[in-house]
């Protein structure tokens, strides 16, 4: 299996005030809206600027350290992580993949443009939207072609981390699709080969058949690498579940249902 890696960065605005709560074992968790545009080159080579919003979770001391410290406007920079919930709602299994800050820090505004939305939330241009994963696919590449021709694979990959006692893993699982020349190389690929992934996250949204409108993030990948070595011969460990305040972030967690269908 595949060496576990799971980080997140991010800079852009906040969008809104942060808003705290707590769970009923007494968590504190901010909830960090940020927005940013991505500057991409298309196939033709040119540049696009690509809006996104994404929410943040910070748990814990950090949360209560910034609860009332960040205001809407500013420049944030957040190192972070992807955290994968499932959970059961009127028989219905539903999951959400999270965006779980491990550390924030403020940014000075000098010399960086903003630009404000229809809903008047400010949005920073040039912003910071990476992910770096590495994990096992949990099935085969799947290859189309839109209607332009125009080819896309969508992987699943399974990103395990080591628990805070011996033996205990969690494993995320989180979506990602790739375009273009990328897609057709990891068309080939198959369930349970490791693989590297180096992209960017975005929301997909659609309305269900029961007309809710659903949202779900997922990473866009913008380089594939293929790991030849294992977890033994890789060298160092998979990195501990961060600990906030001497606490597993993720306990009492399973008391405060994730909001899923989040309006980003």
């Amino acid at each position: 299996m595949a060496r576990g890696l799971n980080r997140v960065f991010l800079i852009g605005t906040l969008t809104a005030r942060p808003d705290m709560r707590y769970t009923p074992s007494g968590m504190a968790i901010l909830e960090l809206n940020l927005a940013g545009q991505d500057l991409l080159r298309d196939e033709t080579g040119q540049e696009r600027e690509i809006p996104w919003y994404h929410r943040v979770r910070l748990l814990g001391r950090q949360a209560e350290m910034w609860g009332d410290v960040l205001e809407k406007g500013q420049l944030l920079f957040v190192e972070g992580r992807l955290s994968y919930r499932q959970w059961e709602r009127e028989g219905e299994k539903r999951s959400q993949l999270e965006i779980r800050a491990d550390f924030i820090d403020p940014l000075a505004p000098a010399g960086r443009e903003t630009l404000e939305d229809a809903r008047g939330q400010p949005r920073l241009k040039n912003a910071l939207n990476q992910v770096y994963l590495m994990g096992n696919l949990t099935r085969d590449a799947e290859l189309r072609y839109t209607p332009q021709g125009t080819a896309v694979a969508r992987l699943g990959l399974a990103v395990n981390e080591r628990g805070r006692q011996a033996g205990e893993e969690r494993t995320h699982f989180v979506e990602v699709q790739a375009w273009r020349d990328l897609a057709e190389w990891a068309g080939e690929l198959r369930k349970g080969e490791g693989l590297l992934v180096v992209g960017r996250l975005v929301n997909d949204s659609w309305t269900s058949s029961t007309g809710e409108r659903r949202y779900q993030t997922k990473v866009e990948a913008l380089r594939l690498e293929r790991p030849t070595r294992g977890p033994a011969q890789a060298g160092g460990s998979r990195p501990q579940n961060v600990q906030t305040g001497g606490v597993d972030i993720d306990e009492g967690l399973e008391d405060f249902p994730p909001e899923e269908d989040l309006p980003f």
